[in-house]
């Protein structure tokens, strides 16, 4: 073991998964600690009556990372194609590509024909954004593809490639600075139609970044499904790095860090010493449990500093999932669309039901009935964008033959629920918005639905922050809408992994902002590759 560490990793989510499978790779002594069941986070699968759903991310965006990490391991995972399709009343379009976008001008022309110029403009910017977003995710990560590359000699020929890339890449970073402001404010400067606007953008986060919320269409040919469900990534890596020598401790969860001792706790009492930790979970959880017995002067004036930013923000929007089984095969579903579909019933969009309204309700809510809660509820399910996520249709074996399992989700506020519960009619809240969606899908594009439902259960973002430990039911982190307490710059990946203390480091969705599945892998290898 000369020269090789001790390095704790908290989190098994794929972030701590990523950097244990690099770090057992080159020798060190891994222990990865994840407080539930199986690993995975967010990124999981699970069965239920003979279905297979997916429990957070419907699918990945490979943003030049996945395939290749995938490769750079030899990870035995089938990778399928995870067509998008994208929808507002009856008119639903198939994502074919970039050349979509003109098809996708013409169907918002004719929903919105008063608002053609406003049309124009969206796909002008739209398109000048897919370039960049091409140059962004254009070539594989070397953090991933350099072994391979180098491996087959063909680091003198790539070199001139990446030196180039480089450069574009610096002009696509000029543009992302220049669309940091929230996606509300930028497209009400190019799009006047308030019911256009919402359409627009009322399934991503409130506040995300312009240039981030209008590259969707290119992300939408960017999303792959691994066979068997996106829950076989973390499964792979956890054998892999069982393979490689690392030790992964399932329901075992850290309740103390005394960096002092270069020493954590489990709540059995168990002790574990490392020469290195990464964190790479709930970073509020982090700043709660540690003990800074024995830190002084500087260091401890930034850990104090550092927590008093987190623990003082708060996630990002969480999401309200109803999950279907249906006794009807995917061949009725596949004559409506691919096997993930971003769908609004309504063209009138949301408008300040998600805004105003929300915020009187969550700020006034000792004041308001539970009457007024419910229309406020069924104009938000009314008026809202579904992510609806099939998953026989890109893997038949994720249903029994001849039936269905579907996901569709929204956008939800943590608050209210939370609010909901403490209240005493959380049950009844579910199964209204359960019957809420029914009703919409089956008035929309599911006319067969309410017939054919074999089960239905609903997933709120209070069930996201109980099962997968995350503050406020977050799935991307920190909210857009208040100052982020993490780095969230192009060039700040690298200092993202940092924390106060310098044996001590932290990766994953809390880690960074904008974050996703891609970024929590990137910042795993970062922190893997700084030990």
């Amino acid at each position: 073991m000369k020269g090789k560490k001790r390095i704790v990793i908290v989190g098994g989510g794929i972030a701590g998964l990523t950097a244990a499978v690099y770090l057992a790779r080159r020798g060190h002594k891994v222990k990865l600690f994840e407080k539930y069941e199986k690993c995975g986070g967010l990124v999981n699968t699970f069965e239920y009556e003979g279905f297979k759903l997916e429990g957070g991310a419907r699918a990945l965006v490979n943003a030049g990372v996945i395939k290749p990490m995938i490769e750079d391991l030899k990870l035995d995972i089938d990778i399928l194609p995870n067509p998008v399709s994208v929808g507002v009343e009856a008119k639903i379009l198939r994502v074919r590509g970039e050349e979509s976008l003109n098809d996708y001008a013409r169907l918002l022309k004719e929903l919105y024909p008063e608002s053609e110029h406003d049309v124009d403009n969206l796909i002008k910017v739209e398109k000048e954004i897919l370039e960049y977003m091409k140059i962004l995710y254009g070539v594989d990560n070397p953090l991933f593809s350099f072994n391979k590359i180098k491996e087959e000699g063909k680091l003198a020929e790539m070199l001139p490639r990446y030196f180039l890339w480089f450069f574009k890449f610096l002009k696509t970073v000029k543009k992302i600075n220049e669309l940091k402001e929230p996606i509300e404010v930028y497209i009400s400067k190019i799009v006047k139609n308030r019911s256009l606007r919402d359409i627009v953008i009322q399934h991503f986060f409130r506040g995300t970044p312009s240039f981030f919320a209008l590259s969707y269409f290119y992300l939408y040919a960017d999303y792959i499904y691994p066979k068997g469900g996106v829950g076989v990534l973390p499964q792979k890596l956890t054998e892999k790095i069982t393979e490689l020598g690392g030790e992964v401790y399932t329901n075992t969860s850290i309740v103390k860090i005394i960096p002092s001792k270069n020493t954590v706790i489990d709540e059995k009492g168990n002790s574990y010493e490392y020469d290195a930790m990464i964190w790479a979970t709930d970073l509020k959880t982090f700043y709660k449990i540690l003990d800074t017995e024995g830190l002084f002067g500087t260091t401890l004036n930034k850990i104090e500093n550092e927590k008093k930013k987190v623990l003082s923000s708060k996630g990002a929007e969480s999401v309200l999932t109803i999950f279907f089984g249906v006794d009807e095969p995917p061949e009725t579903f596949e004559k409506i669309s691919t096997g993930h579909l971003f769908y609004t019933p309504s063209k009138e969009g949301l408008g300040e039901i998600n805004r105003s309204w929300l915020r009187k309700i969550t700020e006034n809510y000792e004041n308001t009935s539970k009457e007024e809660i419910l229309k406020w509820l069924e104009d938000f399910i009314k008026y809202n964008t579904y992510e609806i996520s099939i998953p026989a249709l890109r893997d038949k074996s994720m249903a029994p033959n001849g039936k269905t399992g579907l996901i569709v989700s929204v956008l939800f506020d943590y608050e209210i629920v939370k609010k909901i519960h403490e209240d005493g009619w959380y049950d009844e809240f579910k199964s209204h918005a359960e019957n809420l969606m029914i009703k919409n899908l089956k008035e929309a594009i599911y006319p067969f639905l309410e017939e054919k439902i074999i089960f239905k259960f609903t997933s709120t973002p209070l069930t996201l922050e109980r099962m997968y430990n995350t503050s406020e039911g977050s799935i991307v982190g920190w909210s857009f809408e208040e100052q982020i307490p993490v780095p969230s710059g192009m060039f700040s990946l690298k200092g993202a992994i940092k924390t106060p203390i310098g044996n001590i480091y932290k990766a994953g969705k809390w880690a960074y902002a904008p974050a996703g599945v891609p970024t929590a892998i990137i910042t795993g290898k970062l922190a893997a590759d700084m030990i």
